[in-house]
């Protein structure tokens, strides 16, 4: 009983976003890494990130190469899994990253392939700035009848564009515009338009403080602001709340050499839990 329940409110939610895939997700803090999803979503202007989901511009900054890995589970269903893997180079002319991810069950699977470029910019001893492209391939899948034969699949390229800005040595300002294209799938069906801005402050070398809006051009404003306090090297520590929908999130970050070990977790007071986790090697 528990499983078809299970099942069929994974594939009512999976119709939702059938329309509005990206919007969805995001706003469950589905994407952008354990370390965001702890954040509530608030890493716009998160500098030095090698996801780059929230703003492409984000793995400019990033000093090293990594690969990363992240898998989280929709108030903990399994058929709302989604598994990411992305990869982030460093090199003289600008960071180049690869990434793949996907999400759902056999009723319900959105994959999603990308490709961005990330650059820094200098003004001035003191000042800098970042810019990044991403485009994102969409294919999504409905189900299989019982003959065998799928309900259909279609696919769509999406383009987001982000910036990130030092306006003190301490606070840095961050946005970013998804499908500014405004790609849709053959059917018509579209993909989520979102525009975000973001700050980022340096309060100490142990406390970082961020805050988010972010909108997507259906659905209401929402507010977004998490903390990250690192009481020693190797641990950080990161709570968030946002709005629209109502959800408080918490996790930790563990550093052990070039290994990175993040988890998360998210409470929407109606639908419950939502896990995450995320184990990146950067070098």
């Amino acid at each position: 009983m528990h499983s078809r329940i299970a099942v069929w409110v994974s594939i009512g939610l999976g119709l939702v976003l059938a329309a509005r895939p990206a919007s969805a997700q995001q706003a469950l803090s589905m994407e952008g890494g354990a370390r965001v999803a702890a954040l509530a979503g608030a890493g716009t202007a998160l500098p030095g990130s090698a996801w780059g989901w929230g703003n492409p511009a984000g793995p400019a900054t990033l000093g090293e190469r990594a690969v990363s890995f992240y898998a989280t589970q929709g108030f903990g269903l399994s058929e709302l899994r989604l598994g990411a893997a992305r990869y982030a180079e460093p090199t003289a002319w600008g960071t180049f990253a690869a990434g793949a991810r996907t999400f759902g069950h056999d009723a319900y699977r959105e994959t999603v392939f990308s490709l961005g470029y990330a650059r820094s910019f200098q003004f001035g001893t003191s000042r800098g700035a970042q810019a990044g492209l991403t485009a994102r391939y969409y294919r999504l899948s409905l189900g299989s009848r019982s003959d065998g034969a799928s309900y259909g699949s279609a696919g769509a390229l999406a383009l987001s564009l982000g910036a990130q800005v030092r306006l003190l040595p301490r606070l840095t300002l961050g946005a970013a515009a998804a499908n500014v294209n405004a790609a849709r799938y053959a059917d018509g069906a579209e993909l989520a338009q979102t525009l975000a801005v973001g700050l980022a402050f340096r309060a100490s070398d142990r406390l970082l403080v961020l805050a988010d809006a972010f909108k997507d051009v259906d659905h209401a404003l929402s507010g977004r602001a998490g903390l990250e306090f690192v009481p020693v090297e190797a641990l950080a520590v990161r709570l968030g709340v946002a709005g629209a929908p109502a959800r408080v999130t918490a996790g930790v970050g563990l550093r052990l050499s070039v290994l990175r070990a993040r988890l998360a977790f998210e409470r929407h007071r109606t639908l419950g839990w939502t896990p995450a986790a995320g184990l990146a090697v950067r070098w």
